[in-house]
């Protein structure tokens, strides 16, 4: 992977960061992320910075599906994105 292909999944992961911290189900799971002191507007840093900043969101990102799957499942925002995601998978 290109580091602008690792800087675009970054970015990608980082919007779905904000929506489930707009939904009110992110309580701390971010921390390790946000200590990097990276974002993806962070051109200039290296690419092994935005992987291991992808991989803290990654797991950020799946702590917080694990622990509030259900109370995500209420959120409109959240469930029309899932079944989008759905169609396009098929």
């Amino acid at each position: 992977m290109q580091k602008e292909e690792v800087v675009i999944l970054h970015l990608v992961l980082f919007h779905i960061k904000r929506i489930l911290e707009s939904a009110g189900v992110a309580n701390g799971h971010f921390k390790a992320y946000e200590s990097l002191g990276i974002s993806p507007v962070h051109i200039n840093r290296s690419k092994s910075e935005h992987k291991k900043a992808v991989l803290l969101l990654c797991k950020g990102i799946s702590e917080v599906l694990r622990a509030s799957q259900d109370k995500l499942l209420q959120d409109p925002r959240i469930r029309d994105s899932l079944e989008v995601a759905k169609i396009i998978a098929q």
